[in-house]
């Protein structure tokens, strides 16, 4: 019975949740300091290396002919125990090489699960790496890792507006289920027209797509020749419980 209240509460805690990214601004790395001394600088140089200098780390350069992926990347962070990293708007399989925002990166506060916390943002530049994307998740953040694992999300709908070179490409809109490190690809459609806002939804607005308890949803537009444009966006609905 217990079991039962328990999905009962979540049902009823459930949360509408819309989502919007805008050109170079889906994160695919947030960083959390953990380290004991300061920060002096977080940047990223396109082509080439994230570089963090901090009083306790000292210089740490991260080639990206080294962690060709962010997924390789991320681990790499994790692994020298100076700042935490997570994948958030993006795949851990997409490359590198000419996918971030170049320049210093500026930290910013996020209030999350009750607590502040200082991030700083390696942004995905959308022009450069010719995607969009989104995270659907329990966790944005650090603080509620931990009890993640017990919530799920949904998909209810997918609005965007894209400058792109070749509309109407089969499998340039996937959504992506994230369990862990593994990303597997669970539904696909083709882009609309260029310039031309475009609405999926499922089953007329009634139908949704859930990840499984604890896993996270990526909305991913792709297009080989996808320009910045002061229109373009990705906006996702979805339901978070």
């Amino acid at each position: 019975m217990g079991s039962l209240n328990s999905a009962l509460l979540k049902k009823a805690l459930a949360k509408g949740v819309v989502g919007m990214v805008v050109d170079d601004t889906p994160v695919a790395i947030r960083l959390k300091y953990i380290g004991t001394g300061t920060v002096t600088s977080v940047t990223v140089d396109t082509g080439t290396d994230l570089v963090m200098i901090t009083s306790d780390g000292g210089t740490d350069t991260y080639d990206f002919g080294t962690y060709t992926t962010i997924g390789a990347l991320v681990d790499a962070i994790n692994g020298d125990g100076i700042f935490e990293a997570k994948v958030l708007d993006s795949i851990r399989s997409e490359a590198t090489a000419t996918q971030f925002v170049d320049g210093a990166i500026s930290s910013s506060t996020l209030r999350d699960g009750g607590v502040s916390t200082t991030i700083w943002d390696v942004l995905v530049d959308t022009d450069a790496a010719d995607y969009i994307a989104y995270r659907l998740t329990y966790d944005r953040g650090f603080e509620r890792e931990a009890i993640k694992k017990g919530h799920t999300v949904s998909l209810r709908e997918i609005v965007y507006y894209m400058t792109m070179g070749t509309a109407s490409t089969a499998n340039s809109v996937r959504v992506y289920e994230i369990d862990g490190t593994t990303e597997t690809q669970i539904a696909r459609r083709a882009t609309g027209v260029t310039q031309t806002e475009t609405t999926i939804n499922w089953a007329s607005g009634e139908g949704f797509i859930s990840a499984a308890v604890g896993n996270d949803l990526v909305i991913y537009v792709t297009d080989a020749a996808f320009t910045d444009d002061a229109g373009n966006y990705l906006e996702v609905t979805g339901l978070v419980e």
